[in-house]
C-alpha cells in the first residue's frame, strides 16, 4: 500500500520542481545577460575619459577604443588583419595614429609578467590547500592530489556557469573519493567563509593604513557598489525572502546568508588554531594575489619609456580596490563573476583618481590572468583523478535549486 502512495507523492514532487525550474531559467538566462550587460556598459560608457567628448560620440568611443588597444600592445597585430590602418596607410576599418602605435610598440615587461603568473598561481595552489586543511579538520580520508584538484575542478565549472556550480562539484568529487557527503559540503561551504574572511582581514589592514579620512570615502563607495551589484542581480529561481525590494541592507545580509556566515565563524571558535591559522592564510593568499595584479600591471608599463601604468596609485589603494572586487566575485550570480568583478573594480579604480581608460585596462588584465590561470589548472585536473560528469553536476545543481525553491515556498506559506 505504501509503495503506490510514495510513487504518487515522487511524481508530485517532479511536476513541483519542473514547475519551478521556469523561474530558475530565468535567472540563469539573466546571470548570462547581466555579465555581458555589465561589460558592456563599462566599454561604451565609461571608456572614454570624463574631461572628453560625450561617451556616445563615435570620435570619442573610436579613440578610446584604440588607446585600449594600444595599452594592450596589439595594434600592430590589428593592422596585419587590416582591423586598423595606420595614418592612412594600409587598409582598416579604423584610423589609428601614429603616437597610439608608439604606445602600443613600448617595450614589455616580460620579467613581472612571469612573477605575475607565478604570484596569481601561488595564489591559486593555497586556496586549493586551504581546502586540504579543512578536509583533515573534517576528517575526509583522501590524498592531497585529489582535494587539492577537486577545488580546481569546481572552480573551473564555475567559469562557465552563473551562481556557482562548481561549488556541489567539488563537494560531489571529495564523495566520489570516500568523503561523506556533509563533510563534503562543509568543506566546500567553509572554504569560501574563510575566502571572506580573508578579504575582510585585508580591507581592515588597508582601512586603517588609510587613517579615518582617508577610508570613510572608500568604505562608503564600497559599500553603495555592492548594494547596486546586489540590486542588479537576481537570486536564483523565484524569491520567497520577506525582505522587500528597497531594503538593500538585507538584500545583501540575504545575498551572503549572513546568518550561516555568522554561525559557521562562531563554531570554529572552539578550534581558534584552526581559525588563526586559516585566517592568516587567506589574508596571505589574497596580498600574494594582489601582488601578482599589481606585476601584470608593471609589465605592461613601460619604464625605459617613461610610461607606468596607473603612476600615481599607492599599492594599498590599489590593494583596497582588488579585495572590494573579489567580495564581488565570491556571489556568483555570473559566469567567472564576470561583468560584476569588472564594474566594482572599475569604479573603485576611479575613486582613487584613476582614468576610466586605465582603470578598465588593469581591471581586463586582472581578469584575464586569473581566469586564463584557473583555465589550465581545471584543464590538468580533469588528468588528476575521476570527477563526475559536468552536464549531469549542472542538472542537479538545477534540481536542488528547484527544490530548495519549493522547501522555502512551503515555510512561506
Amino acid at each position: 500500500m505504501t509503495e503506490p502512495n510514495s510513487a504518487t507523492e515522487n511524481e508530485m514532487h517532479n511536476m513541483v520542481v519542473s514547475d519551478r525550474r521556469g523561474p530558475l531559467a530565468v535567472s540563469v538566462a539573466w546571470g548570462y545577460a547581466l555579465a555581458f550587460i555589465l561589460m558592456l556598459f563599462i566599454l561604451l560608457i565609461l571608456l572614454p575619459e570624463a574631461e572628453g567628448p560625450s561617451p556616445w560620440d563615435t570620435v570619442a568611443f573610436q579613440s578610446g577604443a584604440l588607446e585600449l588597444f594600444a595599452n594592450f600592445r596589439i595594434l600592430d597585430e590589428l593592422a596585419d588583419l587590416s582591423i586598423v590602418k595606420v595614418a592612412d596607410v594600409g587598409e582598416g576599418w579604423f584610423k589609428v595614429d601614429l603616437d597610439l602605435i608608439g604606445v602600443s610598440n613600448r617595450k614589455f615587461g616580460w620579467a613581472p609578467f612571469s612573477l605575475a603568473i607565478l604570484f596569481v598561481v601561488v595564489a591559486l595552489l593555497l586556496r586549493g590547500l586551504r581546502q586540504r586543511f579543512l578536509a583533515g579538520h573534517f576528517g575526509i580520508p583522501s590524498s592531497v592530489n585529489r582535494q587539492v584538484s577537486s577545488y580546481f575542478f569546481g572552480r573551473g565549472i564555475n567559469l562557465f556557469f552563473p551562481f556557482g556550480p562548481g561549488d556541489l562539484a567539488t563537494a560531489q568529487t571529495l564523495v566520489q573519493n570516500e568523503a561523506s557527503e556533509e563533510a563534503a559540503l562543509n568543506v566546500v561551504y567553509y572554504n569560501r567563509v574563510f575566502e571572506v574572511i580573508g578579504i575582510t582581514a585585508v580591507l581592515l589592514v588597508g582601512f586603517i593604513y588609510m587613517g579615518w579620512e582617508g577610508a570613510v570615502e572608500a568604505f562608503i563607495w564600497s559599500a553603495l557598489l555592492f548594494a547596486a551589484v546586489v540590486t542588479l542581480t537576481r537570486p536564483l529561481g523565484p524569491t520567497t525572502r520577506r525582505t522587500g525590494s528597497y531594503n538593500i541592507p538585507a538584500r545583501v545580509w540575504d545575498a551572503f546568508n549572513g546568518r550561516a556566515l555568522v554561525h559557521a565563524i562562531r563554531g570554529m571558535r572552539h578550534k581558534p588554531q584552526l581559525l588563526v591559522g586559516l585566517t592568516l592564510l587567506s589574508a596571505f593568499t589574497l596580498g600574494i594575489e594582489i601582488l601578482g595584479y599589481w606585476f601584470i600591471k608593471q609589465a605592461f608599463s613601460s619604464p625605459m619609456d617613461d610610461y607606468i601604468l596607473m603612476k600615481d596609485i599607492t599599492f594599498v589603494h590599489f590593494a583596497i580596490v582588488i579585495a572590494v572586487a573579489n567580495i564581488g566575485r565570491i556571489i556568483p550570480y555570473t559566469f567567472a563573476s564576470f561583468g560584476i568583478y569588472e564594474i566594482v573594480s572599475v569604479f573603485m579604480f576611479k575613486v582613487f583618481g584613476e582614468g576610466y581608460l586605465s582603470a578598465t585596462t588593469v581591471t581586463i588584465l586582472d581578469s584575464l590572468l586569473i581566469n586564463g590561470l584557473t583555465l589550465v589548472l581545471f584543464l590538468l585536473s580533469l588528468t588528476l583523478t575521476r570527477y563526475p560528469s559536468i552536464l549531469d553536476t549542472w542538472r542537479n545543481f538545477i534540481d536542488q535549486s528547484a527544490t530548495r525553491s519549493q522547501a522555502e515556498a512551503l515555510q512561506t506559506h
